[in-house]
């Protein structure tokens, strides 16, 4: 077990390597074939297409991330349903607790400067009984 350790980051990275040579290799491919003939563009060699695949990964994020994974979680999601989980399994005297204690800890009050003078000035009226 031990020795697909050592094997799994230099794998990694020579399939990385592998995807961006045919990649790179499918972009010129494509570009010579379209680009000249309808728009009377440049042609591109290997590095150029590779440089423009990085540009576009650059300019519009991460290609492919849900491209048919509409159900799958992202680690920024996976922490909300953990939580959601352990409240749900809380006893009610637990969820008050823990209720309180969040609005102890996340106060969010807006202050506006140009009203603060104002703001500290009203007080609560007192009713007549």
């Amino acid at each position: 077990m031990k020795h697909r350790k050592f094997i799994r980051g230099p794998l990694f990275l020579l399939k990385m390597i592998l995807i961006l040579a045919i990649t790179s290799a499918i972009v010129m491919l494509l570009w010579n074939a379209l680009i000249p003939s309808i728009f009377k563009g440049p042609e591109l060699n290997y590095w150029h297409a590779a440089g423009l695949l990085l540009l576009a990964k650059i300019l519009f994020g991460s290609m492919g991330r849900g491209f048919g994974r509409r159900n799958h979680s992202y680690p920024d999601e996976m922490w909300k349903k953990k939580l959601r989980a352990k409240y749900e399994a809380m006893t009610p005297e637990e969820k008050e607790k823990f209720r309180n204690k969040c609005n102890s800890r996340f106060v969010f009050t807006y202050t506006d400067d140009s009203c603060e003078g104002n703001a500290a000035k009203a007080e609560p009226k007192a009713e007549n009984k």
